[in-house]
C-alpha cells in the first residue's frame, strides 16, 4: 500500500515476496483445482495455499503431488515413478512401432507384387527383431 495525492492504494498482492516466487494452490472439494503465480481473490468455498518456488519446480518435475490432506507437496511413490517411467518408455516403443510400419507393409508389398524390395532381407528381418524388442518391452 502506498499514499498518492492523499489516498491510500492499495497495490494487488502478487506472489512476489522478498524476492522469491510463490505460488497458490486453490483446492475446492478436497481436489486441486489450480496452482496460480498470483493469490487469487475466490470464494470462501475455495481454500488457498501457499506453496514456495521450490515446491512447484518439485511439482514441475512430477516426482511430487500436493498432498491435499496435508497440504503439502508431497514425493510420489516408487511404484507410482515406476509406472511413469514405464508409461514414458511404453510411448517411445508405440512410436517406434507406428513410425516403421509404413516399412514393414512396403516390403510385404513389394514381395507379393513380385518387384524388388527397397529393403534387403536382411535389413528387414533386422527391422522385425528390433520391433519385436519393442512390442515385448511394452508393459
Amino acid at each position: 500500500m502506498y499514499k498518492t495525492q492523499n489516498r491510500e492504494v492499495h497495490q494487488p498482492q502478487t506472489g512476489w515476496r522478498f524476492g522469491v516466487n510463490m505460488y497458490y494452490v486453490c483446492i475446492e472439494n478436497s481436489e486441486v483445482t489450480s496452482i496460480l503465480n498470483y493469490r487469487p481473490n475466490v470464494p470462501s468455498s475455495i481454500e488457498v495455499v501457499e506453496i514456495s518456488d521450490d515446491n512447484m519446480k518439485l511439482l514441475e518435475a512430477g516426482n511430487h503431488y500436493f498432498n491435499v490432506d496435508t497440504k503439502s507437496v508431497t514425493s510420489k511413490s516408487a511404484e507410482e515413478l515406476q509406472e511413469k517411467a514405464d508409461a514414458e518408455a511404453n510411448i517411445e516403443n508405440l512410436e517406434f512401432l507406428r513410425s516403421t510400419d509404413w516399412k514393414v507393409l512396403r516390403h510385404i508389398r513389394e514381395q507379393k507384387l513380385g518387384i524388388t524390395t527397397s529393403l534387403t532381407e536382411e535389413q528387414y528381418v533386422s527391422l522385425e527383431i528390433q520391433r519385436e524388442d519393442a512390442a515385448k518391452a511394452i508393459r
